[in-house]
């Protein structure tokens, strides 16, 4: 299967609506299902986390010229603004 790749634009907005969506949910009167898609939300952060951060420390040990592309490139560096991973906490997180 082909990648899909989205420019800046288009990315923006799938970032707006996911906030929309988000939003929703938060709006919902049902408890249960809010509790259900935070909880999937937390799941699905923690399952995106760890492996970014894996990534963060391999470019960082062996490439770490790459970190100051990576905050050049937008969807790159919302991820890693997402998943609080500014450059000063890549750092700090690579040496620990």
């Amino acid at each position: 299967m082909k990648p899909v790749y989205y420019n800046n634009v288009e990315y923006q907005e799938i970032l707006k609506k996911v906030k929309e969506l988000i939003k929703k949910v938060e709006d919902l009167e049902s408890v249960e299902f809010k509790e259900l898609s935070t909880e999937l939300i937390q799941y699905f952060e923690i399952m995106h986390r760890e492996p970014l951060s894996r990534l963060i420390k391999v470019v960082e040990s062996s490439h770490p010229e790459l970190i100051d592309t990576f905050q050049q490139d937008f969807t790159i560096k919302t991820l890693i603004d997402l998943y609080d991973f500014n450059n000063s906490e890549i750092k700090r997180e690579t040496t620990s």
